[in-house]
């Protein structure tokens, strides 16, 4: 099998430590399309957002994200989206609010958030901290609000001043309660109008009921022409499983979740062993460059 295109996932993939692409990683992409493999990146992530992360490591690449609702051509073009419909991601925002989830909406004019999210963070972190002093949940919440700072978020008072010619492509919503967190989940994971993906441990993302990271690795490979018996998908998460399941070849990371590594044809090693690069020399059957 020739592999034509391959569909990377960034958290628990591609990344280390969820901050940078290193340089294994890196030279192991660049090795595939000096192959002429089309190499893209397929993330829960905003588009602007991935960007960044390519740009430090020199890389380029289409990008698939918001989980499959968008995307643009290695020249930042935009392909395809998907948005949910305004009343839908109305409704959404209204429940999330209202039960008090922090969330964050991606958008065709940036990244919306409610101006009091942290706050409902550190709530739940100090009713965890009552009954558990486990120091992790304040390190969790720094991690948050500063990853929320690099995002350059627009931060609003409620949903309802968002303006109504905004495309909702996807609406993540988090929590560090557990038994929140399945409230949220079995609230929204029967409808048959939108889809519920899980990507963390701490989190639930609404999207369309078509949108999805198979679906934009279909069109991505229509698009290029590509037969999907020539495509191949890498991931870790709940998110990925339609890509795994979808393409000529799916590959979960050593860091997978177990139901993830089930359906994947391949296992690979986790993404602080480079794990992606090992999978794509192996694909490719290139020889891995000696460090």
């Amino acid at each position: 099998m020739s592999i034509k295109l391959i569909a990377i996932d960034l958290d628990g993939t591609l990344l280390s430590g969820h901050t940078y692409i290193n340089d294994v990683n890196k030279a192991a992409i660049r090795a595939a399309q000096a192959e002429g493999v089309i190499v893209a990146i397929a993330t829960g992530r905003e588009h602007n957002n991935v960007r960044s992360f390519l740009e430090t490591a020199e890389l380029v690449t289409p990008v698939i994200s918001s989980n499959g609702s968008v995307i643009h051509n290695e020249n930042k073009q935009p392909m395809f989206s998907l948005p949910l419909e305004n009343h839908q991601a109305m409704e959404v925002l209204d429940w999330l609010e209202t039960n008090q989830y922090y969330y964050q909406a991606h958008t065709n004019k940036g990244i919306y958030t409610i101006s009091t999210g942290h706050q409902v963070l550190a709530v739940e972190v100090d009713r965890l901290l009552s009954t558990n002093p486990d120091p992790s949940y304040l390190q969790m919440l720094e991690a948050m609000q500063g990853m929320s700072a690099k995002l350059k978020m627009i931060r609003v008072n409620t949903y309802q001043e968002i303006p109504n010619d905004t495309e909702f492509y996807n609406i993540l919503a988090l929590s560090f309660e557990q038994e929140k967190l399945e409230v949220g989940r079995t609230h929204f994971a029967d409808r048959e109008d939108l889809t519920m993906v899980v990507s963390g441990h701490m989190n639930f993302e609404i999207e369309h009921k078509q949108a999805s990271k198979g679906t934009a690795l279909q069109h991505l490979a229509e698009h290029y022409n590509i037969p999907l018996e020539q495509t191949m998908a890498i991931g870790d998460n709940f998110n990925d499983v339609s890509m795994i399941q979808l393409a000529g070849l799916g590959v979960a990371m050593g860091n997978a979740e177990p139901e993830v590594k089930a359906i994947a044809d391949e296992v690979t090693l986790t993404n602080e062993q480079d794990g992606v690069a090992h999978a794509i020399y192996k694909a490719l059957g290139l020889n891995v460059p000696l460090v």
